[in-house]
């Protein structure tokens, strides 16, 4: 699926980022893992209005979220799993390739589509 700058600001309401191109690419790799390629080579005009609009805002979310979290090296560093800061402390960081929240709820359509077709 083609992703364009001008979707990216349609969706989010910000231009996409300097690293836009390698957070998509890193975007796109995830969705084709998790749905072991489906969507890769499938025509965007063959697909339903509310696949293609899961499928635009799945790779939009998840490029954002690399991008905010340093770009592609960010999401590759291992991240860190406590920390303190005074009295407050946190416990359980997020694995490095995770899936960002929105992005996530995502993926259970996007999956059961690609079983079903």
């Amino acid at each position: 699926m083609n992703l364009s700058a001008e979707t990216y600001l349609a969706v989010t309401g910000e231009l996409a980022p300097e690293d836009f191109p390698a957070c998509l690419t890193l975007a796109q790799s995830m969705l084709d893992a998790r749905t072991l390629c489906f969507y890769a080579d499938k025509d965007e005009a063959a697909l339903p209005a509310l696949i293609t609009r899961a499928l635009t805002r799945y790779l939009v979310y998840q490029t954002q979220a690399t991008s905010l979290a340093g770009g592609v090296a960010g999401v590759m560093e291992t991240p860190q799993q406590s920390g303190s800061l005074g009295k407050y402390s946190f416990v359980g960081g997020v694995g490095g390739s995770a899936h960002c929240p929105a992005a996530a709820a995502l993926l259970p359509l996007l999956v059961s589509y690609a079983r079903c077709d």
